[in-house]
């Protein structure tokens, strides 16, 4: 059976070593007016101490939603991710920034068991949904060494219903290897 070619970002599953118990969010203040919209499941980062798309270097963590005083109708707004441009003093965005964090997500390709050790950047070819506000974020092609690779491949998504190890869009489980709150660079694949 083939998988399905569906991006959507990282979905946070648990911590490395364990179940998904416990599996916290951390606020942070997008700047008013930030004019990139930042989707749930996608890698953020932090600019001047404002919660910002990522793009390069450390990673945050995951994005799962915000709120924010809608400027037009003046209520509280509450949503799975931000379109970008919103001009409120209040947006307050929610991040699983657990270094610990276990994330299961689509791989571009075929990488299979043999990927598990090795480390991957993001994928960014496939765009957000503004219709659901799932992100478009994949894992790249899984590779030996390069500790700076955003993530660090742990496993692979065992539900055989969704999952066909043979086939493309592997569904694999991640953690942010270069981690802003973890070692500065990451560690390197195996």
């Amino acid at each position: 059976m083939a998988n399905q070619n569906k991006a959507f970002g990282f979905s946070p599953i648990g911590r490395v070593g364990s179940t998904v118990a416990n599996q916290g969010d951390t606020q942070y203040r997008i700047s008013s007016n930030y004019g990139t919209a930042i989707f749930q499941g996608d890698l953020v980062t932090l600019a001047s101490g404002y919660l910002a798309a990522y793009s390069s270097g450390a990673a945050l963590g995951v994005f799962i939603g915000c709120q924010y005083t809608d400027p037009t109708t003046k209520k509280t707004t509450f949503k799975n991710y931000y379109p970008g441009s919103i001009v409120a003093s209040d947006i307050v965005a929610f991040v699983v920034d657990d270094p610990s964090a276990s994330f299961v997500a689509q791989a571009v390709g075929t990488p299979g068991n043999t990927a598990i050790g090795r480390n991957a950047q993001i994928d960014t070819s496939v765009s957000g949904s503004t219709t659901t506000g799932i992100s478009g974020m994949q894992i790249g092609t899984p590779a030996t060494g390069n500790a700076t690779y955003e993530l660090k491949i742990i496993g692979v998504n065992q539900n055989p219903s969704v999952n066909d190890l043979t086939s493309a869009n592997t569904q694999l489980i991640v953690k942010i290897n270069n981690h802003l709150y973890g070692s500065s660079t990451g560690t390197a694949g195996v």
